[in-house]
């Protein structure tokens, strides 16, 4: 189970358990999508134990499973530079670059 079947298994929106926890609704989408893991005080750790209504470990392994996930998605953004081996000489400029993959 990650952190979006946990906040749906207590019946919560994304905007709830912002509110409820007083932190930002992009922060709950982060967790979710595994960008950031859950840091929190313990009061907050406790608040979010009663408002997922789980234990200490499947909040842990949730938490984790989404980490792992991000990890395992489609690839992020796109090469800078394309993929050919060609010399480019810059105009004016004594220095040749060589773009290599």
């Amino acid at each position: 189970m990650d952190m979006q079947v946990l906040r749906e298994r207590a019946g919560l929106s994304r905007a709830e358990v912002a509110f409820r926890l007083a932190i930002s609704e992009t922060s709950v989408r982060n967790w979710e999508a595994g960008r950031t893991e859950p840091t929190m005080t313990p009061k907050k750790y406790l608040d979010a134990l009663r408002l997922f209504k789980c234990t200490p470990e499947e909040l842990a392994q949730a938490s984790e499973k989404s980490i792992n996930q991000r990890h395992k998605r489609k690839p992020g953004r796109p090469k800078r530079f394309p993929d050919n081996n060609q010399v480019t000489q810059v105009p004016d400029s004594p220095v040749t670059m060589l773009n290599k993959t």
